[in-house]
């Protein structure tokens, strides 16, 4: 039986090849925004700018970037919409550009540094793209992807990608990396092998799941397990009466206890 909850304690171990994390305070600073535009700046850390002008946030103010307005990052990172349940994840030193805010053709044109795209639901008769050079990359559906402005690289770690550049077409899905050159050429990557970006962006996406109810009642690679001593599932020395979360596409694992012990009477 699966149940679903929230984070707490912070650590690091690993589990079966996955990054098993353990969180705390910062579910306090995740917040899932219902009926979010294209372009909503969700969350930033440290240094972010739009247009040369610092940006400034609240819990309850979420700034918008304009078409044609470049955002960058220093020593920081940021988190934008391009849809209600789609999220950019810039990382340090990046820059990106707004070029289209509309949910039925949004698109971002990634100029430096790298970004993950989390796709955790297409939004009903939307069209997204993120542009990188003169390639145009399209997303099928739920997935995880990387895009490196600087080798012109895009890794798939889940879903399938569409990819255009002039008259050629190519299709990636899971451990395939796409040069974004003109021959969009196809070759394989390792997706386990994982750096600070992407395990910043696999806590927002675990935070922003358990953040609400509406959250985590959508269809996710989240996974929630819930150990305890008389169904042994997933037993581990000393993470009884635990539940475990794990993310294929992101290849990590979080453990939480907050409110693990409300669901147990379900067993």
């Amino acid at each position: 039986m699966r149940h679903r909850t929230k984070p707490r304690t912070a650590g690091t171990v690993g589990a079966g090849g996955l990054a098993l994390l353990l969180l705390s305070a910062y579910a306090a600073r995740a917040q899932y925004v219902v009926g979010a535009r294209a372009g909503t700046i969700h969350y930033i850390e440290g240094q972010v700018s739009v247009d040369g002008q610092p940006v400034r946030m609240t819990h309850l103010q979420f700034p918008m970037l304009q078409t044609g307005e470049v955002l960058r990052t220093g020593n920081g990172r940021a988190e934008v919409l391009l849809g209600p349940a789609v999220f950019l994840r810039l990382g340090e030193h990046g820059a990106l550009r707004m070029l289209n805010t509309s949910l039925e053709n949004t698109q971002v044109e990634m100029q430096q540094g790298s970004a993950l795209v989390e796709v955790v639901e297409m939004p009903e008769g939307s069209d997204i793209h993120v542009m990188a050079g003169t390639a145009r990359t399209g997303f099928k559906g739920m997935g995880l992807y990387r895009f490196e402005a600087g080798s012109n690289e895009l890794r798939v770690f889940g879903g399938t990608a569409e990819v255009f550049a002039a008259d050629r077409t190519a299709e990636a899905g899971r451990g395939r990396v796409v040069h974004l050159g003109g021959a969009l050429s196809v070759s394989k990557f390792d997706p386990r092998k994982k750096d600070a970006l992407h395990q910043w962006a696999a806590r927002r996406s675990f935070l922003l799941y358990t953040s609400n109810l509406q959250a985590r009642a959508r269809r996710t690679n989240w996974e929630v397990t819930v150990v305890t001593p008389e169904t042994g599932k997933f037993r581990m020395p000393t993470e009884q009466g635990r539940a475990f979360v794990s993310n294929r596409d992101f290849g990590v694992m979080f453990s939480s206890q907050v409110l693990t012990h409300a669901h147990l009477g379900a067993y």
